[in-house]
């Protein structure tokens, strides 16, 4: 009777973790996705490529610096890519791993335009983001 009663027990704690780990991930995934009044407006005369426009159009304009509301991380400004700490280093990794994938490279331009250097451990993990969105 112990057993039925520990097995039952069991199931209904793993039942209840697997209802709050699903829940999780679908409130993440509805939360990234923008609503119809957040979506862009896209040109009629957009050549379908409008991700690579918009990176070539901010190479065009070197002066021009995007954030993605990161604006504390400039207080980095003129630290070596080797010398953060672990808790900084978690601040860049914060913005990094919020950024939609197509932001990345803009994000990393943005960065270099700021005169920061990315953390070097984030900079493999940077440029292997960039690769996969490629």
């Amino acid at each position: 009777m112990k057993v039925i009663v520990g097995i039952l027990l069991l199931f209904g704690v793993l039942l209840a973790l697997g209802t709050w780990i699903s829940n999780k991930f679908s409130r993440n995934n509805k939360e990234s996705e923008p609503e119809e009044e957040d979506k862009l407006e896209i040109p009629s005369d957009c050549c379908g490529a409008h991700e690579v426009c918009e990176f070539e159009e901010m190479l065009q304009n070197p002066e021009e610096i995007v954030y993605y509301e990161d604006e504390e991380l400039d207080r980095f400004k003129g630290i070596s890519a080797n010398a953060y700490n672990d808790e900084q280093i978690d601040e860049f990794r914060e913005v990094l791993y919020t950024l939609k994938n197509d932001e990345i490279r803009m994000w990393l331009l943005s960065i270099e335009r700021r005169k920061l250097q990315l953390p070097a451990i984030l900079r493999q993990e940077a440029m292997l983001m960039v690769a996969e969105a490629s």
